[in-house]
């Protein structure tokens, strides 16, 4: 999560509550002495200013202002926020100090305060003033109280308290689809490494994503889930300190009590000076009934708990990047660029991989740079490091000659296929120029694979099969220049050839309600339904049919049986708020829509809709607020296409097939 960036006018509604509200601000306000002569026209051009956009120009006034009355929280507020909108955040503080001092009872002040100090590596004031917002509540504003608890569990970790930290996160992030920074930090604080984000080496990105997923099942409560996830990652990653501990907590939780001992003892293996999986083996041993096991681990435990701190050095050090916060100029300059590419052109991955990381610890939006970290991955097959960098990479946007571009596209596209991420393998394909060249008739195998939604590599999909991906990925290439009626008679060729493939009918149906052949579409998601009965897509786009036929009872059934097979999907929330918006439910809309939003935040057709369900529920301040989000989201989608020059084909648009924008990492 990057820090927060709230709109003006949000800013201007939070003041507003704070005003109309807080009975500090009324007591505060009564006490206040008379206004300067020069004040009010000050005040009033700055406000206008603000209004108009004119940020230099307002914050020049709010500067006068608050001269000629000190006592003015209002002008403090405005002042600092505008600077913090500019990310100016150490001109920023001040303000933000002055304001809890005259409003002391101002959660929101003590968030924007602790925020500044988090930018500005000030981590001691920080979190104190972080703790305070946290006090205090955020009723004021809940979006500035989330980014800010965000913050206060990143510092929780860094100081080692790591159960508090997953608390304070599980408590304050509850969604279906917990954001994903969010579930990077649950991560750390479940492997317990004593760091912020930005101190890690990259290397580690790919399990602190994996640990992340399995914590977030934790955080929501999903026992079964979290087990599963869990037990894979020990797989992956079988001596990696504190995932075993993880793993024996969650069968303990579950009542699997020989197992998580077993989980336990492993851990001691792997991490002998802690005293954790002791006193957890103690535990088990006491619930089992064995209590002499259980008095001689609590012994250990005691015998090693003071050691605890050197644990925590050994993690900070496994973790951490080498070329971390005590590199010097020299340390970067050491291994710059031209030895980076040097040792990328020479097939000398390791060597490159190395030299890019201290690249990028003085460059950290290099696009082009995370590109070739995440291409030199791929060479060593660290294909979770690679799909995450070359992901990051893309993001921020990366040169080079057309053909290296071409090169990183079809390597991510490949990782996406291979994570099962179909839809952003789509939308890359159809937004890069990489069926020309030399990689074209491989581009177009992938392609295929992504269009029957194929999770493998390309070397790994059978002989027998094939022929018919090739078929398939010369399909997605007319489906994405418009050349419906050759691209339906090849689906009709492939559908001869093998009726049985899984998604062939998914894919077809698909295509068909591009072009509004609504009956036909059917026929096709209800045929893969005999092939996929375990996959909920089919039953989305019925769904979808019958939305788009104006039929919105009919939406119901299968947008329900969707969620009973994928209770995060995000399109069938969505097909289910439109559904009731259109049947007049006006409490349903509002609830399905708020769903979909969650999981999908960066959808711009969901915004859209949740503000018309919340204009018809009598919430013309959530409508506003709503449609701000979608006008901000389209804009920047639009921009996307724009750059891209896609206009292509990708299937019909529904709430999360819209192109999204993610943040670039800070």
């Amino acid at each position: 999560m990057t820090t927060h960036r709230i709109g003006l006018s949000a800013l201007k509604q939070l003041w507003i509550l704070v005003v109309v509200c807080g009975s500090v601000f009324a007591a505060f306000a009564q006490d206040a002495p008379p206004a300067a002569t020069d004040f009010q026209p000050l005040a009033t051009a700055a406000a206008a200013a603000r209004e108009a956009g004119k940020t230099d120009e307002a914050i020049r006034g709010y500067q006068g202002a608050v001269q000629a009355r000190p006592d003015w929280a209002e002008g403090w507020w405005y002042l600092g926020t505008l600077r913090y909108e500019e990310k100016h955040f150490a001109e920023a503080r001040p303000s933000f100090q002055k304001v809890v001092e005259l409003l002391p009872g101002m959660g929101a002040a003590w968030n924007f305060l602790g925020l500044c100090d988090f930018e500005i590596k000030d981590y001691a004031d920080s979190r104190t003033h972080l703790e305070k917002g946290q006090a205090l509540g955020g009723a004021d504003d809940p979006e500035i109280a989330r980014v800010a608890t965000y913050h206060l569990g990143l510092l929780r970790i860094k100081a080692g308290e790591f159960d508090s930290a997953s608390t304070l996160l599980a408590a304050s992030f509850t969604e279906a689809q917990i954001p994903e920074q969010v579930r990077n930090a649950l991560g750390m604080a479940m492997l317990r490494v004593p760091l912020l984000p930005m101190e890690i080496d990259p290397s580690q990105d790919a399990l602190l994503h994996a640990a992340g997923e399995a914590a977030a099942l934790m955080a929501k409560g999903d026992a079964f889930k979290s087990i599963e996830s869990l037990a894979a990652l020990a797989k992956s990653y079988p001596n990696t300190p504190f995932v075993h501990y993880a793993l024996g907590r969650a069968l303990a939780s579950g009542g699997r009590l020989e197992d998580a001992l077993q989980q336990q003892r492993m851990e001691t293996k792997i991490s002998p000076e802690s005293a954790l999986p002791l006193a957890e083996i103690s535990s088990l041993e006491a619930r089992l009934k064995r209590t002499d096991a259980a008095r001689q681990a609590s012994a250990k435990a005691a015998q090693l708990a003071p050691k605890a701190p050197e644990v925590n050095a050994a993690l900070a050090r496994l973790y951490a990047n080498r070329f971390g916060r005590n590199a010097t100029a020299g340390d970067i300059e050491g291994a710059g660029w031209r030895d980076a590419m040097v040792e990328y052109t020479s097939n000398r991955f390791p060597e490159a991989i190395a030299a890019l990381k201290a690249w990028l610890q003085g460059k950290p939006n290099d696009g082009t740079a995370w590109a070739v970290l995440g291409l030199s991955e791929f060479e060593m097959k660290d294909y979770d490091n690679a799909l995450i960098h070359l992901q990051r990479g893309r993001e921020l946007g990366f040169g080079g000659t057309a053909e290296s571009v071409q090169q990183a596209n079809y390597r991510l596209a490949m990782l996406l296929n291979r994570s099962a991420q179909f839809e952003r393998a789509s939308a890359l394909e159809a937004s890069t120029t990489m069926t020309t060249g030399p990689l074209a008739k491989k581009v177009k195998f992938v392609m295929g694979m992504t269009l029957l939604r194929i999770p493998l590599f390309p070397e790994q999909v059978a002989d027998e099969r094939r022929s018919i991906v090739d078929k398939a990925g010369e399909t997605a290439g007319l489906l994405q220049s418009s050349q419906y009626e050759q691209a339906f008679a090849n689906f009709q060729a492939m559908l001869k050839q093998a009726p049985n493939m899984p998604f062939l009918h998914y894919a077809y149906g698909t295509a068909l309600i591009a072009i509004s052949r609504f009956e036909e579409a059917e026929t096709e998601m209800r045929a893969e339904l005999k092939i996929s009965p375990k996959s909920e897509l089919p039953y989305v786009r019925l769904a979808s049919i019958a939305l788009r036929q104006r039929h919105p009872a009919d939406v119901l059934a299968p947008a329900q049986e969707a969620l009973k097979l994928a209770p995060g999907s995000a399109e069938a929330h969505y097909l289910l708020g439109r559904a009731a918006l259109e049947m007049g439910q006006i409490e349903n809309a509002v609830r399905e829509l708020e769903s979909a939003s969650k999981i999908s935040p960066k959808s711009a057709e969901i915004h859209f809709n949740l503000a018309k369900a919340y204009a018809r529920a009598k919430l013309p301040e959530k409508a506003e607020a709503e449609r701000a989000i979608f006008k901000e989201l389209n804009e920047a989608a639009e921009q996307q296409r724009s750059h891209t020059g896609n206009q292509a084909y990708e299937g019909p648009r529904e709430a999360t097939d819209l192109p999204t924008v993610d943040a670039a990492p800070r």
